[in-house]
């Protein structure tokens, strides 16, 4: 059990009240101080849940969508993209610690972990690579290279540095995101989704357009990594259950 407490938790959840009490059970078996924003995403009431388990919790409009032609899971538009930085901004503001952790119904902490150093954001290690577009933004704004993004569940970022460049992305976001969703080269050969309206990959490019890297999440490991995941040695697993993990 970690009794210092370095971050909190965007928690966004729809319809799945069985996943999501394993997850938040697992987490206050190591984290029991740790701030947790649970965000109903237009799906069912998750109130008693979050009372259960110390969180705060909000009931907002659907961000997700439900894959029709007026509201596709992907990509979203500068309106859900802006709703989404709002969603974190406000987790951030509620939490007030030093990172924000992105837990979802796939994420399995089975252990404690501290920070020793400051990072800007750090998430999967196989993830995606970015379009050619992405890239070369990113480079041409700040230097960095930043061949893949990867902020998924079990992701986390440096709050201040997301509290700093906040009003700036959104601007960036109110200026740009739509044109940008039209522009072939956001999107990887053989996609079909423009990778600026992937909610994982545009925090990656924002924080990375404005100097600050993508790295590894030295505690997190993937199912889709293999048999790595069995030994223990992570303690933030993403995607459990998806292969019949029990919970």
């Amino acid at each position: 059990m970690n009794s210092e407490v370095q971050f909190g938790c965007y928690y966004p959840v729809f319809n799945n009240p069985v996943a999501t009490e394993f997850v938040l059970k697992n987490f206050r078996k190591h984290f029991p101080q740790n701030p947790i924003v649970l965000i109903s995403d237009g799906g069912d009431d998750f109130s008693s849940l979050a009372s259960k388990y110390g969180c705060e919790y909000a009931y907002l409009d659907n961000l997700f969508g439900d894959g029709t032609l007026e509201r596709p899971f992907a990509p979203y538009d500068s309106f859900r993209t802006k709703e989404w930085w709002r969603r974190q901004k406000l987790t951030c503001d509620i939490c007030n610690q030093q990172y924000t952790m992105i837990l979802e119904d796939d994420v399995f902490v089975r252990g404690d972990f501290y920070f020793e150093r400051e990072f800007a954001l750090c998430g999967a290690r196989w993830g995606n690579s970015f379009a050619l577009g992405l890239r070369e933004d990113i480079r041409r704004e700040s230097g960095l290279v930043i061949p893949r993004y990867g902020m998924c569940g079990g992701s986390l970022y440096n709050t201040r540095i997301f509290n700093e460049i906040y009003e700036d992305v959104i601007k960036d976001i109110e200026e740009n995101h739509d044109a940008l969703l039209l522009k072939e080269e956001y999107i990887n050969p053989g996609e079909k989704i423009s990778q600026i309206g992937a909610v994982d990959a545009n925090m990656t490019y924002h924080f990375g357009k404005r100097g600050y890297q993508y790295e590894v999440n030295p505690w997190m490991v993937e199912i889709s990594e293999g048999s790595v995941y069995t030994d223990g040695a992570h303690p933030i697993v993403h995607q459990w259950g998806r292969r019949g993990e029990s919970r």
